[in-house]
Formats: C-alpha cells, structure tokens, sequence
C-alpha cells in the first residue's frame, strides 16, 4: 500500500487478510451485478465487453468475459495497478478466479442500461465509492419500464405511423389500428405480470390484433393489404435482438448471437401465429402478393422518424436522447425512398443502404455521448423490417394445404418471392450495420495502439 506522509512504509499500518479479501469480494460482486444488469438488459455484448474492462484497472483486476444466453462467466485475475506489489517486500498475489452469473438477455431496458453505465463511469473516475457504485446498479436495475400509458400511447402512435408508411387511405382502420395497439399494449403488460413468457406476450397480442383485423375485413374497412391487422404487429417485431445477433455472430461469439437469432426467430413466429389465428377465427385470411402503394417523400420521412421515437419508448429508452433515433429515422427512411424511386434499386438494397448510413452517423454519436446503440440504432431503421413478408410468408404456407391448379402456382411462387426478400432485406440490413462497426472498431483499436505505443525517446531512456 502507498504510505501515508510523515509514517515510514516499513511501519505504516495494513489492512489485514480478511479486510483485503472481503473488499475484493465486494469489489467482484460489483463487476458481476453490474455487467449482468448491462447483459440482461439490451446491451450490445461489445458494450459489456467494454466497460468490463473499463472496471478492471479500478478493482486491480484483469479478466476475460465469456457472455452467454443463460449462463455468462467472468475469469479474474488480482493485479495491482501498473504491476506494482502494494505488499513491500513480499511476493506478488496472483490470485485467479472465476465468477458465473446467470442472466438471459431476453428483455431490452434502457433505461436501466444507462443507469448502470453512469455508475460504471463514476466509480471508474474514482468520484464516488465502491459501496454507493454497488447501490446505484442495484437501483439501476430495479428500474421500472416505461409508463404504461405512455407505452400504449407509443404503441397506438407508432402502429398508425407505419400504417401510414404503408398508405393507408381508410380514416377508421387507423382508429382501429390504434384501439387494436392499445390493447395489445395492456394484455402483454398484464401477462408479463403474471408471469407469462415473451412469446404469450406478443402472440396473445397478434390474435387480438388478428381479430380485430378480421372484423375490419368483414366490415369493408380494410384493403388487401390488411393493414388493421399486420400494422399493430408490425411493432412487436423484436428489432434489437436481430441487431444484437447479427453483430455477435460477426464478432464470432457464435452461440450467443445464434441464440439471440433463435429468440428473435421464435418470437417472430408466435407473432405470425397469433395473427393467422386471429384472421382465420375471424373469417379473413392474410393476402400474400398484394398491391403496393407510393406515398410522398416528406410523409414517409416524417412517419418514419415518428415510428423511430416510439420504438424508443418500447425501448424504455429517456426521452432526452430520442431526438437522435427521429432525425437519423426519418434521413436514412429518405435515403430509401430515393433509392427505390429515383435510382430503381432493389427494396432490399435500399433498406442495407439507409442502415449503412444509420450506422455510419450513430455509431460516433453513440460513443460520444454513451448511448446504447442497440437502442437508437435499430429504433431508427426499425419501419425497414420486413415483418408483413414474414407475417404474408407464413400465411402463403398456410393457404398452399388447400390450394390447387393454377391457384396454387401463383400462391407458391409468391409465397417464395415474399420470403426471399424478406430474408434479403434483414441480412442486408445486418451487413449494413456489420460494416461500419467493424471498420469504427478497426479505427479506435488502431487509434489506441497509436496512443499507448512508446515513443522513440522513451523507448531510449
């Protein structure tokens, strides 16, 4: 230890072995509860990788974080800062340990992710102590989600927006497709209380959103396009685990990002099947190749950058940093717009774009201003999800068992054409934020070497 002034280092006074290893203990409890908040919470892995090793210098340990779906692993290693022995005289403790914690990252609180990262930066920055830094993630992660009432709000506003988006022209579907998101918004709050999975959430609230579709259908208030029904599921597309998997399985943390890809696919298909099931017990059925329709630029921006704030919501996300998520939404949702009716590209092609560029701005601003990029990244491409090709996809397959002739032919070869765009547009959308984050890692790493590489003189002396 650093002598104190006026008391010789030889005679100064010791903690003894069992206050050194239960500050230690307590030290690694932090590391654990404050990464498992992080982890469990939404956090990219590249994000709990960093501030991991943001913690280590201040706890005078060095690790290695194994991230997992159920099950994640730290192994320790005590150090002292600089590889000085604070004990003089006597040998160097290399004491390794390894540390487990099990939390899943099925839920997406950033709110609570924030919260955790400015106990993180305070306790590094050595401006508050070990024992509050251990209460603040503990608050941080007893955090609440957003309010109810403005979750249904956003859910109702954010429905209608991509209904919108879609060109919508019925006045009444849109209240339909609000009161229908409202109450999606309520059942999946309530049988989260209960206890019920993600997967009872959002498929509870597809069949409702099915019904009502079905009843809309029914009441000549609806076009092919179905939009009373697909658009309140639209928004239970589970946008950031797609994120978080695609940039785990470039980082090569395979079997996280597969089982984050897994999750994502799951919780797609309990969508698809409360929405079939809803229209199919409604009398209605899902049109797999119907007409599309063109909207003016300024509505589609605007609808975007709205839909962008409310996923930000979903996303528990303070309402202070969503004005980023707006402003990119609706530029990159331009960018497409252009892309598909100026230059003619591909619908897939104009979506990788706008994420190449969604990417390229927010990855800096993320970094600057420490917000999860997880977060405002995918609220802000979220509209460019190709959740009615998989909702139309899946129905296609349904509809095939009693299809014939010539029916069946034009249903198959749709069917195939909805489902192959719809995975061209997500692994488009991967590559296009897969890109810039790889070649901002690349510079950051180089820009770090170039900084703690010794220079000629202090490499002479």
């Amino acid at each position: 230890m650093v002598a104190r002034r006026g008391v010789d280092a030889a005679s100064a006074p010791r903690p003894s072995s069992e206050a050194a290893s239960a500050g230690a203990a307590d030290g690694e409890q932090f590391l654990v509860d404050a990464i498992a908040a992080l982890h469990g919470n939404g956090a990219s892995s590249e994000r709990s990788i960093e501030r991991a090793a943001q913690l280590e210098p201040a706890l005078g340990v060095k690790g290695r974080l194994d991230l997992g779906w159920n099950t994640s692993s730290i192994d320790l290693e005590a150090r002292t800062p600089n590889g000085v022995d604070t004990a003089v005289g006597g040998p160097l403790d290399q004491r390794r340990t390894t540390l487990r914690f099990a939390t899943t990252p099925s839920a997406v609180a950033m709110n609570r992710v924030l919260a955790v990262d400015r106990a993180i930066n305070e306790f590094s920055s050595s401006t508050t102590t070990l024992a509050t830094a251990r209460k603040a993630v503990a608050r941080a992660a007893a955090l609440k989600p957003s309010n109810i009432f403005l979750f249904a709000a956003a859910c109702a506003v954010g429905a209608s927006c991509l209904a919108i988006i879609f060109g919508i022209h019925h006045g009444e579907t849109v209240l339909l497709i609000a009161a229908s998101s409202v109450a999606g918004a309520f059942l999946r709050r309530g049988i989260g209380r209960l206890g019920g999975s993600n997967f009872w959430q959002v498929g509870v609230a597809a069949l409702l959103a099915g019904l009502l579709g079905a009843i809309a259908t029914n009441s000549d208030i609806s076009s092919s396009l179905r939009l009373a029904a697909v658009c309140p599921c639209m928004i239970l597309v589970p946008g950031p685990h797609l994120l978080n998997g695609s940039l785990d399985l470039a980082a090569l943390r395979i079997p996280l990002g597969l089982a984050r890809l897994t999750f994502a696919t799951l919780t797609l298909l309990s969508i698809a099947a409360g929405l079939l099931a809803g229209l199919t017990l409604g009398g209605a059925e899902l049109v797999v190749d119907p007409a599309g329709r063109d909207i003016p630029l300024w509505l589609d921006a605007g609808a975007a950058g709205i839909v962008a704030v409310c996923y930000g919501i979903f996303y528990s996300a303070p309402l202070r940093i969503l004005i980023w998520p707006f402003v990119v939404g609706a530029a990159v949702h331009a960018l497409r717009w252009v892309a598909l009716d100026i230059w003619h590209l591909e619908s897939y092609v104009g979506a990788g774009l706008a994420c190449l560029a969604a990417a390229t701005i927010l990855l800096p601003v993320s970094r600057r201003f420490q917000l999860p990029f997880s977060a405002i990244g995918f609220a802000s491409v979220v509209s460019l999800m190709p959740g009615v090709l998989i909702f139309r996809s899946l129905a296609g397959l349904a509809q095939l068992q009693t299809a014939t002739g010539t029916t069946a032919e034009h249903l198959l070869v749709s069917t195939i054409n909805d489902a192959n765009v719809a995975w061209l547009t997500i692994f488009a959308m991967a590559i296009g934020f897969i890109l810039p984050a790889g070649v901002y890692g690349w510079i950051r790493h180089r820009s770090t070497r170039s900084h703690s590489a010794p220079t000629s003189k202090e490499t002479a002396r």
